[in-house]
This record gives structure tokens, sequence and C-alpha cells, in this order.
């Protein structure tokens, strides 16, 4: 009876926790979530925007251009679970700064108003699985519908009211991708593929967000990943320091799995090319 009762009570705290966590969400209060061990997949794609140059030195282990870098994702999972909690067509943002240096205290969080609690404290629980202390902070986390749109695969429209409005163009104009997928630290993928950012306007007062960087630099990824994938420290994310250029760990990782080493004055020069050729069929 007493092995019963000790049973209980352990299972009532973790629930409570988790109750007190779920209303820190949904009332936008700083919180810290710590990741429990759960296994966890996710399958989809996403594009992040920020105002650094093309391409961005953050995913090169390399410091931001101007010394920040306010990033934001938009993230489609298509496909996913943390444990038992299906994830499946959730939609979500997330802003911050430093993309590349530090994921433990993120700047915004929102959450469509159609994800569940459940599924919206498992994916803070997930996003803390990517820290070697698996724990992440949310200062500022919101419920707050938002429009997103994909059209032809390789054109994105997010916009939440009063906060963000995104546009990235996969293609630059073009009848297809004009940019390869290259090796790229990331916290979702191995690897980038440079894409056009058309409009990037945040405005959210109560997270302290607000700028433009409108036609700076934006990328794509495809999400295939699994906690597995940190476990085995298989991500090249997980090996950066920001020295400069790629870790010793990451070119081995790079090469190990077989990925594309970008060419750097090459997407520099193609995004030269593409941006003037738009600017002249504009003309």
């Amino acid at each position: 009876m007493r092995r019963l009762r000790k049973t209980w009570l352990q299972g009532f705290a973790i629930f409570f926790l988790d109750v007190m966590l779920i209303a820190q969400v949904t009332q936008s209060r700083p919180s810290d979530t710590h990741y429990d061990g759960t296994d966890w997949n996710l399958k989809g794609e996403g594009v992040v925007c920020c105002p650094c140059k093309v391409p961005c030195p953050c995913r090169t282990n390399s410091p931001s251009s101007y010394g920040h870098c306010e990033a934001t994702l938009y993230l489609r999972i298509k496909h996913g679970n943390y444990g038992a909690e299906s994830l499946d067509g959730m939609n979500v943002v997330h802003s911050g700064g430093m993309c590349s240096v530090s994921y433990q205290r993120l700047s915004a969080l929102y959450f469509e108003p159609s994800a569940s609690r459940p599924q919206q404290l498992a994916f803070m629980k997930l996003l803390a699985s990517f820290s070697p202390e698996h724990v992440a902070g949310f200062s500022h986390v919101r419920i707050a519908p938002f429009h997103s749109e994909v059209t032809g695969e390789h054109i994105f429209k997010v916009s939440i009211p009063g906060a963000l409005e995104m546009i990235v163009d996969r293609n630059w104009g073009q009848a297809a991708p004009p940019m390869p997928m290259v090796a790229a630290q990331d916290y979702f993928s191995n690897a980038l593929q440079y894409a056009q950012n058309i409009r990037y306007r945040m405005n959210d007062t109560e997270a302290g967000l607000d700028f433009d960087y409108s036609r700076r630099q934006a990328n794509y990824r495809e999400i295939d990943l699994s906690v597995e994938q940190y476990r085995s420290k298989s991500m090249l994310i997980q090996f950066g320091n920001g020295k400069g250029g790629f870790s010793p760990e990451q070119i081995r990782l790079i090469r190990t799995l077989h990925l594309t080493m970008p060419e750097l004055d090459q997407i520099q020069k193609t995004a030269l090319q593409l941006r003037k050729a738009e600017a002249r069929g504009k003309d």
C-alpha cells in the first residue's frame, strides 16, 4: 500500500508540474522547460530569415555579419511526435537572437490556437533537448492566430497580426531553386538552401522585437530529424564554437554524412546575380 501511495504521489507531482508549465505557456510568462528524455521525431520543412549577408556566416560557424542575428524560423511540421503526443500538422514560429550561438533563451515562441496544450508543452520539451543541459528558457510565449501559406512548394508566406510578416522564395523568381543544398549548422537539419528574403518584418513590442530586415538573408531546410541524431552527436550545431569556419569535428561529420561543402564565394556571387536580374526585371 505504501509503495502504491508513493508511486501515485510521484505521478501526481509530474502531472502537476506539467499543468503548471502549460498554464505558463498560455499566459505568456517566462518559464524554463526541461527535456525529460522522451523519444521524438519530426518531418517537415522550415524557412529562416535574419539580417546577415548571404551566405549567412553563422551557418558555417563564423560570427554574424553585423554582430547580431535576429533570426526567425517558420516551422511546418508535416509529421511528428513527442512520445505518444502527435505533432502532426503543427505550424510554429520562433524568433530570437544569435541563432547559431545559443538555443537556451528564445526571444519569442508562437503557437497557433489549434495547437493543444499538451502539444505546446511537448514541443517546448523537444526544443529543450537541443541544449547540452537539456533546458530551454522561454521568455515570451504566445498563442496567436497566424496565416501561413506555401505556394508551389517554394513561396512561403507567414504573418502574425501585430507581430510578424515574412515572405521567402526558394526559387528567387526562377522556375526552380538556383541554390544547392549545402552543409550548415542548424538545430533542425545539417543542410540548408539559401533562399530569397522578400520580406522580414517583426514588431512585437511585448517581446522586445522591432525590426525590418527585408531583402537580407533567408534559407530553407528539409526536416527529417529525431532525438537519436542528438544522442549520437550527429548534428553539426553540436560542434559549433563561432570561431570562424567549420570546426575540425564539423568537417569530420560533413565527410561522414557525405554533405556538400558550401562554396561561399559562389553562393554570394549567385545571390548578387539573382538580385541584379530581379532589379532589371522591375525596370
